[in-house]
């Protein structure tokens, strides 16, 4: 009985020892087994090539454009109101909104008689003023002549002389009156002013008319409210705000593109002539911001006569920056992006690998991206397949885009 419970207690002792000893011979026998592994499928993709399109870096003439959008107005556009209340007694029954009208022809005039009245009495004030004038003249003559003949005193001629300087005077003062009796009939009538297409019209025959329900406080107001609006659609300007940073890129007489669809996803960067699109050129340029949107003011005429744009339209509008004459680009493809940095890959042609290189950007210009340093005319980047790769990476050319070797 004694000497099994020795055994039992040898055994228990001996049996943990026993099994550590195999664990540590399994944990020795299969770590370096995953290492070996792992390096040698890095090796093997280290061995394998990864196919890529390449094209060669070139010199080209790159030229960028800056989107907005605006809204279309006609460079000429009238604004027609009465001045005075009063009954609209008149309207071309003739004109409806959208007819073309001519400079000077009559649109409505209000009730003429109370200021064809006035008109009339300073036309009558006038004429007596000016016969009033003569008659002090043919005095003024006569004593001059019997000053000659010393019939007359001195007295008397310079008294002809203070009578024609006021007889002067009130012929003076009648003309401004009959001036601001005229001006009261042309107040009271709307007039086209230019060549053009009447635009608005917003008021009716029999009804009256008082100058305090026009509102110009905003454009929607006053096209509301205002009586009448002559516009002309031959020639339009685009007003577009831009941001501060695109200042001293734009310039007077610069071209632009007006009309079409805006860019969607970058594309369209690159606008062309169309049959939705206009050509114009920048008008002006605005020195100062807005202090609140930090952007300034460009307007932009366009060039042709009747260009099919609707007063009031939203377009969009490109405009031109200074073109980079003969200046290395790469394609947008072979453009790579890390921690705000731009990478491409250059294939070096006798070892067949790749090295990623940083390089310093220009101006986009469409497809194509200016490169101010990092790579040299002629060189290989890669365009499609490089999301794949790694510096040093081997590399096949399955397609060769532009002159690249």
């Amino acid at each position: 009985m004694k000497k099994a419970q020795i055994m039992t207690k040898t055994w228990m002792t001996v049996f943990p020892l026993l099994l550590l000893i195999g664990l540590s011979a399994c944990g020795q026998q299969s770590e370096p087994q995953a290492p070996q592994n792992e390096q040698s499928e890095q090796d093997q993709g280290r061995a394998q090539p990864v196919t890529v399109s390449v094209v060669a870096v070139e010199r080209r003439n790159l030229q960028a454009w800056v989107y907005s959008q605006g809204t279309a107005r006609s460079r000429h556009r009238e604004f027609l109101t009465f001045t005075q209340q009063g009954v609209v007694t008149h309207i071309d029954e003739d004109l409806r909104v959208g007819s073309p009208v001519k400079a000077g022809q009559l649109i409505a005039y209000q009730a003429p008689e109370r200021v064809e009245a006035d008109l009339q009495a300073a036309r009558a004030a006038l004429a007596e003023a000016e016969a009033n004038l003569e008659l002090a003249r043919v005095t003024r003559r006569r004593y001059e002549t019997l000053i000659e003949q010393r019939s007359a005193s001195q007295q008397e001629l310079d008294q002809a002389v203070v009578q024609v300087q006021q007889a002067a005077a009130a012929r003076d003062n009648s003309r401004a009156q009959l001036a601001q009796a005229q001006l009261g009939v042309d107040e009271s009538r709307l007039v086209s002013p230019i060549n053009g297409v009447l635009a608005r019209l917003n008021i009716e025959k029999g009804r009256y008319f008082m100058p305090s329900v026009v509102q110009t406080n905003t454009e929607q107001n006053a096209l509301r409210t205002v009586p009448a609006m002559v516009i002309d659609p031959s020639q339009f300007e685009v007003r577009v705000d831009l941001p501060s940073y695109d200042f001293r890129q734009i310039e007077s007489g610069a071209r632009a593109v007006i009309g079409g669809e805006p860019p969607l996803d970058g594309r369209d960067v690159d606008p062309l002539l169309g049959d939705e699109r206009v050509a114009g050129r920048v008008h002006a340029v605005s020195p100062s911001l807005d202090p609140e949107t930090r952007t300034f003011e460009v307007i932009v005429h366009t060039q042709s006569d009747n260009p099919g744009l609707q007063d009031g339209e939203f377009v969009a509008v490109w405009i031109s920056l200074p073109a980079l004459q003969d200046s290395l680009a790469v394609p947008l493809e072979a453009l790579r992006f890390r921690n705000d940095q731009s990478f491409v890959f250059v294939v070096d042609g006798q070892s067949g690998r790749v090295n990623e290189r940083r390089v310093e950007l220009g101006q986009q210009a469409g497809a194509y991206r200016a490169v101010n340093s990092g790579v040299e005319d002629g060189e290989v980047v890669v365009t499609d397949g490089r999301a794949a790769l790694y510096d040093g990476q081997q590399v096949r050319i399955l397609q060769t885009n532009g002159d690249a070797p």
